[in-house]
C-alpha cells in the first residue's frame, strides 16, 4: 500500500484506477483514505510506510537499518586526528567577526581530510556545506575563550547543508578528545534554521533559537521562522553525533540536532545522536519529515517537539543509560527532568490552533533507564528522580505517537495541565477541565495509541500520590485523582485504538526485545520470536493517520479549475466535466468529502466557511455561504 506519493503522481494513481464504478466505490474510498495519509513538499514526498509490526524493527536481521553506520561504543573509539585545522576553523581573530566563520558560496570538505571544528561556522543566506560520505569532523569547545568557541554549525535561513553519509560510509561529528576521555558537551551541535512557520509570539523574522541570545558577539544569529512550509534547508543522511551539548551557561545547552521551523522539502533520515548533553532531536516548529532516528545515552530529552512542530517521523531507537541524565534535575528554577518524548505547544502553552504542536511519531522503541527484567525501585535514588517518563505532553501540546513500544520508565505517558487533558478529547477527562467541550480533532488532539507499553509491575508504585501510577502521571493540581483515573482509562482505550499493555511479564528480560540493555555495546532491538512487538500495527483504521492530507498538494495551483456556482450554499457544485476523484478539504487539511466518477457534489452539512476542492490533483479555492 502506497502511503505518499509525489505531487506529479497523484493525478496517476486515480487515473490506474479509472475504470472503477460505483460498484466498486468502497475500494475506491479505501485507495482514497491511503492517499490521503500523506504529507507533500515541494521536491520530495515522505512515505509513511505500513508495517505489521510496532517499534522501530522486525525480527528479520536483513531489515534492521541500524547495521553498518552506529556505533553504540564512541567513547573508546580510535578516530584519527585532525588533518585540516583551518577550513573549519571560526576561532581566527582576523574574521570579520571573531568567534563565527561565514560561508557564503558552496564549501565542499574532503572525506580524505579529519577536519578540525572550532567556533561558530555559520552557512548564511545562499551557502551551502558539502559533507561527501566517509568525512570524519573532530570538534573542540572552550567557553573560557575569548571569543567564546562554540565549535557549533549553524545553517542559517536561506543556506544548506548536505550531509551524504551512506550506511557503510557515514559521516561522524565527534570530539576532539581522546579516547578514554570524551564526554557530552565536548562541543555543540548543527543547528538549522528554516523559513516554515512557528508558533512563538514574536514577529516570524524576529526570534533566535534557544540558546544563541547569549552569542553576544553575534545578536542575529540563528534566526528562525517564515511563510514556507516546503523550505528546504538540504539534506542529511548517514550522521553520527557524539558528544555534543555545550552548555553556552547554566541550563543553556544545544542539542545535537536542533531544527528550527526547518521546511518539508528539507530530507532527514538515519540519524544518531550519542551522548549529547541536552535533547538529541529538538524540533522549534516546522514541518520537516524524518526517519530512522537514534538517541543513545542522551541526558536530557531523547525527542522534544515545540512551537507548533507538524511533520511526521516514522522508524526511531532511544535507549537511555542511568548515569546519564540531566544535572538539572533538582535545581529550585530551571529543573529538568529526563524524558523520552517531551513536547509543549508553546512555553505559556496558549492555544494556538493555527500553528499547534501536532508532530506524528509512528515505530519508535523508546527504552527508558529501568533495564529490562529489573525494578523502578533498583535505581538510585538520584536516577529515581532525574528520569521520568516515556511522554510527557505539556503546554497545549496535541503530539500524537503510535505503533511505538516503550519499556523502561517510571511512567509512560504524562499528561501535564489541563489543557492538555482536555486535548486527549476524552469524555471522562473533559468532565474534569473548563471548557468540559471537545476540541477541534484535527488541529487539537493528542493521540497516544496502538502502542506496546510493558513494564508498568516494575514501574512506580505509591499508596498515597494521587498524581501517577505505574502506567501514566497527571499533574499536581485540583482533583488530581479524578484526573489521573481518567487519564489511565484514556491511555487503556487510548480514545483511537488500544495500546497493548502488559503482555509480557516485566521481570522477563527478553521476552519483547533480543538484546536493549544500555549495559551491552552491541545491543540488539529486534523483536525475539513470539514477542508482542511483531503484530499490533495500525494504519488505515487510525484516525489520527487519517488526519494527514495532501496539504500543500490541496494549496498548489489554487484557481486552476473551475467550479460553479462559487461561492455557493446548500446545492450541486458542478465540476464541468466528469472527474476521476474530487476531495473537498477544509483551511487545516481535513478531508470532508470525497468522491469519484462523477461530474458534481451535492454540498450539504458544512458549515460556512473556506474550503477548497481538489480535482484529479488540481485545486480551487471553494467558499460556502
Amino acid at each position: 500500500m502506497i502511503f505518499a506519493v509525489a505531487k506529479s503522481t497523484f493525478t496517476a494513481k486515480f487515473k490506474q484506477n479509472q475504470h472503477f464504478n460505483m460498484k466498486k466505490s468502497l475500494l475506491s474510498i479505501v485507495s482514497l483514505f491511503a492517499l490521503a495519509i500523506q504529507i507533500l513538499s515541494a521536491q520530495t514526498s515522505f512515505k509513511l510506510q505500513q508495517t505489521t509490526y510496532v517499534g522501530a524493527l522486525d525480527a528479520d536481521l536483513a531489515n534492521d537499518w541500524t547495521q553498518g553506520w552506529t556505533n553504540w561504543d564512541p567513547q573508546t573509539t580510535n578516530y584519527p586526528a585532525p588533518t585540516d585545522l583551518t577550513t573549519l576553523d571560526g576561532t581566527d581573530a582576523s574574521l570579520p567577526v571573531p568567534g563565527e566563520k561565514n560561508i557564503t558560496n558552496t564549501l565542499t570538505l574532503d572525506a580524505s581530510k579529519v577536519y578540525l571544528l572550532k567556533g561558530l561556522i555559520v552557512v548564511r543566506n545562499g551557502g551551502k556545506i558539502i559533507i561527501p560520505a566517509g568525512t570524519v569532523i573532530r570538534a573542540q569547545a572552550d567557553v573560557n575563550a575569548n571569543p567564546k568557541n562554540y565549535a557549533s554549525i549553524v545553517v542559517e535561513r536561506g543556506g544548506q547543508i548536505e550531509i551524504n553519509g551512506t550506511q557503510n560510509n557515514p559521516v561522524v561529528f565527534t570530539s576532539a578528545k581522546a579516547a578514554g576521555q570524551r564526554e557530552r558537551g565536548d562541543w555543540g551541535g548543527i543547528i538549522i534554521s528554516g523559513r516554515a512557520p512557528h508558533n512563538l509570539w514574536t514577529a516570524a523574522d524576529n526570534v533566535q533559537i534557544e540558546g544563541f541570545n547569549n552569542v553576544t558577539f553575534d545578536p542575529t544569529l540563528a534566526k528562525i521562522g517564515g511563510t514556507s512550509p516546503e523550505d528546504n534547508s538540504g539534506s542529511i543522511s548517514y550522521l553520527r553525533i557524539e558528544f555534543g551539548g555545550l552548555a553556552f551557561e547554566v541550563n543553556r545547552e544545544i542539542n545535537a540536532l536542533t531544527l528550527g521551523a526547518v521546511g518539508s522539502a528539507t530530507e532527514i533520515h538515519h540519524v544518531q545522536a550519542s551522548f549529547n548533553n541536552d535533547d538529541s532531536f529538538e524540533w522549534f516548529g516546522g514541518t520537516v519529515n524524518s526517519s530512522h532516528l537514534i538517541s543513545y545515552k542522551t541526558t536530557d530529552d531523547d525527542f522534544d517537539t515545540d512551537n507548533g512542530y507538524s511533520g511526521l517521523s516514522q522508524f526511531g531507537i532511544a535507549l537511555r543509560d542511568s548515569v546519564y541524565f540531566d544535572l538539572t534535575w533538582n535545581l529550585p528554577s530551571g529543573s529538568s527532568t529526563s524524558e523520552g518524548f517531551e513536547s509543549d505547544n508553546e512555553a505559556t502553552g496558549t492555544a494556538n490552533v493555527a500553528f499547534a504542536t501536532r508532530g506524528v511519531f509512528s515505530n519508535y522503541t523508546v527504552l527508558g533507564p529501568v533495564p529490562a527484567g529489573t525494578n523502578y525501585s533498583q535505581l538510585n535514588s538520584t536516577a529515581r528522580s532525574a528520569f521520568r517518563r516515556g511522554a510527557r505532553i505539556r503546554r497545549n501540546s496535541s503530539l500524537r505517537i503510535v505503533n511505538s513500544i516503550f519499556m523502561g520508565y517510571r511512567n509512560f505517558v504524562m499528561i501535564d495541565g489541563d489543557s492538555c487533558v482536555r486535548n486527549t478529547n476524552f469524555p471522562a477527562a473533559l468532565a474534569l477541565v473548563t471548557p468540559n467541550t471537545a476540541v477541534n480533532v484535527q488541529n487539537k488532539q493528542i493521540s497516544f495509541a496502538n502502542n506496546l507499553i510493558v513494564g508498568t509491575g516494575c514501574a512506580f508504585t505509591s499508596t498515597t500520590d494521587t498524581t501517577a501510577n505505574g502506567l501514566v502521571e497527571v499533574a499536581r493540581a485540583k482533583g488530581s485523582a479524578e484526573k489521573l483515573a481518567a487519564i489511565d482509562a484514556w491511555v487503556r482505550a487510548s480514545g483511537n485504538l488500544a495500546n497493548n499493555i502488559d503482555p509480557v511479564p516485566c521481570t522477563s528480560a527478553n521476552s519483547v526485545l533480543v538484546n536493549p540493555l544500555a549495559a551491552s555495546t552491541t545491543p540488539d532491538f529486534r523483536p525475539v520470536a513470539g514477542s508482542p512487538a511483531l503484530s499490533g500495527a495500525n494504519f488505515l483504521n487510525n484516525p489520527v493517520l487519517q488526519n494527514l492530507v495532501p496539504t500543500n498538494e490541496i494549496f498548489d495551483n489554487v484557481q486552476t479549475i473551475p467550479v460553479y456556482p462559487n461561492p455557493i450554499s446548500n446545492g450541486v457544485l458542478n465540476f464541468g466535466r466528469q472527474v476521476v476523484s474530487f476531495g473537498i478539504f477544509d483551511v487545516n487539511g481535513k478531508m470532508v468529502k470525497y468522491g469519484l466518477d462523477t461530474d458534481h457534489v451535492v454540498i450539504d452539512g458544512l458549515s460556512a466557511g473556506i474550503y477548497f476542492i481538489q480535482l484529479d490533483g488540481k485545486a480551487q479555492k471553494l467558499i460556502v455561504k
